[in-house]
Protein backbone atom coordinates (compact mmCIF):
# COMPACT_ATOMS: atom_id res chain seq x y z
CA UNK A 1 0.00 0.00 0.00
CA UNK A 2 1.81 3.63 -1.19
CA UNK A 3 0.45 6.19 1.20
CA UNK A 4 2.39 9.97 1.02
CA UNK A 5 4.84 8.22 -1.58
CA UNK A 6 5.68 5.40 1.01
CA UNK A 7 5.11 1.85 1.11
CA UNK A 8 3.47 0.42 4.27
CA UNK A 9 3.56 -3.36 4.76
CA UNK A 10 0.47 -4.76 6.21
CA UNK A 11 1.95 -7.15 9.16
CA UNK A 12 1.30 -10.48 8.44
CA UNK A 13 0.29 -12.89 10.98
CA UNK A 14 2.78 -15.83 11.67
CA UNK A 15 1.03 -19.34 13.36
CA UNK A 16 4.17 -21.84 14.11
CA UNK A 17 2.83 -25.24 14.79
CA UNK A 18 5.82 -26.65 16.33
CA UNK A 19 5.79 -24.60 19.43
CA UNK A 20 4.10 -23.57 22.68
CA UNK A 21 2.47 -20.33 22.71
CA UNK A 22 2.11 -18.36 26.30
CA UNK A 23 -0.84 -16.24 25.79
CA UNK A 24 -2.54 -13.35 28.16
CA UNK A 25 -5.97 -11.45 28.36
CA UNK A 26 -7.60 -9.24 30.73
CA UNK A 27 -10.08 -7.89 31.76
CA UNK A 28 -11.76 -4.30 31.06
CA UNK A 29 -10.45 -1.77 33.48
CA UNK A 30 -8.70 -4.41 35.51
CA UNK A 31 -12.06 -5.59 36.75
CA UNK A 32 -11.54 -8.18 39.02
CA UNK A 33 -14.51 -10.69 37.55
CA UNK A 34 -12.37 -13.69 38.34
CA UNK A 35 -12.52 -13.21 41.74
CA UNK A 36 -15.20 -14.51 42.24
CA UNK A 37 -15.26 -18.59 41.73
CA UNK A 38 -18.08 -18.88 39.55
CA UNK A 39 -16.50 -16.59 36.83
CA UNK A 40 -13.37 -18.48 37.37
CA UNK A 41 -15.08 -22.22 36.88
CA UNK A 42 -17.08 -20.88 33.69
CA UNK A 43 -14.23 -19.30 32.30
CA UNK A 44 -12.40 -22.69 32.82
CA UNK A 45 -15.03 -24.66 31.34
CA UNK A 46 -14.90 -22.47 28.45
CA UNK A 47 -11.44 -22.33 27.34
CA UNK A 48 -11.25 -26.38 27.40
CA UNK A 49 -14.09 -26.55 25.16
CA UNK A 50 -12.91 -23.73 22.89
CA UNK A 51 -9.51 -25.31 22.52
CA UNK A 52 -11.00 -28.49 21.69
CA UNK A 53 -13.36 -27.35 19.36
CA UNK A 54 -10.12 -24.79 17.80
CA UNK A 55 -7.81 -27.91 17.64
CA UNK A 56 -5.53 -26.35 20.76
CA UNK A 57 -4.40 -28.13 23.34
CA UNK A 58 -4.26 -26.52 26.65
CA UNK A 59 -1.24 -27.30 29.14
CA UNK A 60 -1.53 -25.00 31.65
CA UNK A 61 -2.88 -22.00 33.13
CA UNK A 62 -3.52 -19.85 35.61
CA UNK A 63 -6.37 -16.94 36.56
CA UNK A 64 -5.90 -14.18 38.36
CA UNK A 65 -8.79 -11.92 39.61
CA UNK A 66 -8.55 -9.42 36.21
CA UNK A 67 -6.24 -11.32 33.67
CA UNK A 68 -5.41 -14.91 32.93
CA UNK A 69 -2.44 -17.34 31.35
CA UNK A 70 -2.76 -19.93 28.97
CA UNK A 71 -0.27 -22.27 27.83
CA UNK A 72 -0.85 -24.12 24.59
CA UNK A 73 -0.14 -26.06 21.79
CA UNK A 74 -1.94 -26.98 18.40
CA UNK A 75 -3.11 -30.57 18.67
CA UNK A 76 -1.05 -31.30 15.61
CA UNK A 77 1.79 -30.25 17.72
CA UNK A 78 0.39 -32.67 20.57
CA UNK A 79 0.02 -35.43 18.67
CA UNK A 80 2.75 -35.71 15.99
CA UNK A 81 5.34 -36.27 18.46
CA UNK A 82 7.71 -33.52 17.12
CA UNK A 83 11.28 -33.17 18.46
CA UNK A 84 11.33 -32.11 22.08
CA UNK A 85 12.38 -27.86 21.86
CA UNK A 86 16.03 -27.12 21.13
CA UNK A 87 18.71 -25.62 23.74
CA UNK A 88 18.76 -22.70 21.75
CA UNK A 89 16.80 -20.66 19.75
CA UNK A 90 17.04 -21.79 16.16
CA UNK A 91 14.58 -20.66 13.06
CA UNK A 92 12.03 -22.85 11.95
CA UNK A 93 9.91 -23.19 9.65
CA UNK A 94 6.67 -21.64 9.65
CA UNK A 95 3.12 -22.67 8.28
CA UNK A 96 0.72 -19.70 7.38
CA UNK A 97 -2.05 -20.88 9.28
CA UNK A 98 -1.96 -23.55 12.34
CA UNK A 99 -2.72 -27.18 10.68
CA UNK A 100 -6.27 -26.43 11.08
CA UNK A 101 -6.83 -23.29 10.10
CA UNK A 102 -7.66 -22.15 13.49
CA UNK A 103 -5.55 -19.77 14.84
CA UNK A 104 -4.89 -17.99 18.34
CA UNK A 105 -7.33 -15.25 16.80
CA UNK A 106 -9.99 -17.23 16.75
CA UNK A 107 -9.15 -19.62 19.69
CA UNK A 108 -9.33 -16.22 22.02
CA UNK A 109 -12.70 -14.64 19.91
CA UNK A 110 -13.81 -18.03 20.87
CA UNK A 111 -13.57 -18.11 24.50
CA UNK A 112 -14.11 -14.12 24.93
CA UNK A 113 -17.51 -14.77 22.92
CA UNK A 114 -18.46 -17.87 24.19
CA UNK A 115 -17.74 -16.37 27.93
CA UNK A 116 -19.90 -13.51 27.56
CA UNK A 117 -22.67 -15.24 25.73
CA UNK A 118 -22.71 -17.77 28.81
CA UNK A 119 -22.97 -14.56 31.03
CA UNK A 120 -25.54 -12.97 29.50
CA UNK A 121 -27.86 -15.77 29.53
CA UNK A 122 -27.67 -16.52 32.45
CA UNK A 123 -29.09 -12.60 33.31
CA UNK A 124 -26.23 -11.48 34.98
CA UNK A 125 -24.53 -8.84 32.85
CA UNK A 126 -24.97 -6.99 29.39
CA UNK A 127 -21.06 -5.58 29.58
CA UNK A 128 -18.19 -6.50 27.73
CA UNK A 129 -15.91 -8.00 30.21
CA UNK A 130 -12.48 -8.27 28.16
CA UNK A 131 -9.82 -5.75 26.67
CA UNK A 132 -10.16 -6.41 23.03
CA UNK A 133 -6.78 -7.50 22.55
CA UNK A 134 -4.43 -10.18 23.94
CA UNK A 135 -0.03 -11.04 24.04
CA UNK A 136 1.23 -14.02 22.88
CA UNK A 137 4.64 -15.22 22.88
CA UNK A 138 6.59 -18.43 21.16
CA UNK A 139 8.04 -20.44 23.46
CA UNK A 140 10.99 -21.88 21.70
CA UNK A 141 13.47 -23.27 24.14
CA UNK A 142 13.43 -24.97 27.20
CA UNK A 143 14.51 -21.85 29.33
CA UNK A 144 12.32 -19.70 28.04
CA UNK A 145 9.21 -22.69 29.03
CA UNK A 146 10.76 -23.60 32.46
CA UNK A 147 10.71 -19.37 32.61
CA UNK A 148 6.83 -19.46 31.96
CA UNK A 149 5.80 -22.07 33.86
CA UNK A 150 7.34 -21.15 36.73
CA UNK A 151 5.74 -17.80 36.42
CA UNK A 152 2.32 -19.62 35.61
CA UNK A 153 2.27 -21.18 38.91
CA UNK A 154 3.87 -18.37 40.80
CA UNK A 155 2.01 -15.51 39.73
CA UNK A 156 -0.63 -15.64 42.55
CA UNK A 157 2.58 -16.03 45.02
CA UNK A 158 3.76 -13.16 43.61
CA UNK A 159 0.66 -11.26 43.97
CA UNK A 160 -0.06 -12.32 47.51
CA UNK A 161 -3.66 -14.25 46.73
CA UNK A 162 -5.48 -16.62 48.44
CA UNK A 163 -4.57 -20.14 48.31
CA UNK A 164 -7.95 -20.62 45.88
CA UNK A 165 -5.73 -19.21 42.92
CA UNK A 166 -3.34 -22.25 43.56
CA UNK A 167 -5.75 -24.85 42.78
CA UNK A 168 -8.51 -25.71 39.98
CA UNK A 169 -10.47 -24.27 38.76
CA UNK A 170 -7.69 -21.09 39.05
CA UNK A 171 -4.72 -23.05 38.24
CA UNK A 172 -4.23 -26.01 35.77
CA UNK A 173 -1.09 -27.98 34.47
CA UNK A 174 -0.85 -31.19 32.69
CA UNK A 175 2.59 -32.04 33.30
CA UNK A 176 2.39 -35.33 31.24
CA UNK A 177 2.10 -33.23 28.32
CA UNK A 178 4.29 -30.31 29.35
CA UNK A 179 7.10 -32.91 29.75
CA UNK A 180 7.05 -33.99 26.16
CA UNK A 181 8.19 -30.82 25.43
CA UNK A 182 11.62 -31.46 27.00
Amino acid sequence: MYIGGFCYMTQRRIYQTEYPYFVTFRTRAYFKLFSIHKYAESLSNIMFKSALLKGFMILSYQIMPDHVHILIVTKYRAQASLPALPDIHRSAPTEGYARNNNTISKLMHSIKSYFIITIRDQGENNFYFFQKRFHTRIISTHQYLETIIKYIKHNPIKDELPTKYHKPPYQYFIWEEIGKLF
